[in-house]
């Protein structure tokens, strides 16, 4: 049976509060707008680390195909930008699959892909309502790794 796994290597993650934010964040816990400014910060903070912590897709299934049709979307929430991806594959069973690359990523990390119709890919991920999640994805062609693992993170 074949290893499901994709090595990836591994960049630094883009931090969205700077070091100069500590200071803003000090600077207000000093004053009475902590009452109110301190709960919005948090409940941001909070929703960005569960939405970060809910995009890691397993490795728990394999897909090989050829690249049928592929389409990009870059999507922005303040510094929090998400590059979306739906891709359809074609198996060697001739198979239609649709599959969903999503990726959280900062103003830095703000890469494009290469994938062009007909590349053979590898993806790893999971099937989930008989559409495929990609947790990794290699063009056999080039030798490019791609990983939705988020290349941000709050602190």
């Amino acid at each position: 049976m074949n290893k499901i796994h994709i090595n990836i290597s591994r960049k630094k993650k883009e931090k969205l509060v700077k070091w100069y934010g500590w200071i803003f964040i000090l600077l207000i816990c000093m004053t009475p707008l902590v009452i109110i400014v301190l709960p919005k910060l948090m409940l941001n903070v909070n929703r960005i680390n569960t939405l970060l912590r809910e995009s890691i897709i397993p490795e728990k299934e394999s897909v090989n195909g050829n690249v049928n049709k592929v389409t990009w979307n870059k999507t922005y929430d303040g510094d929090l930008g998400c590059i979306e991806g739906e891709i359809e594959i074609i198996n060697h069973e001739n198979k239609i699959i649709k599959c969903i690359f999503k990726k959280y990523v900062g103003p830095k990390y703000n890469e494009t892909f290469e994938l062009n119709v007909n590349d053979n890919i590898y993806l790893t991920g999971l099937f989930k309502e008989n559409v495929f999640l990609i947790r990794n994805m290699q063009n056999n062609g080039n030798n490019q790794v791609y990983t939705t693992e988020p290349m941000v993170s709050v602190y």
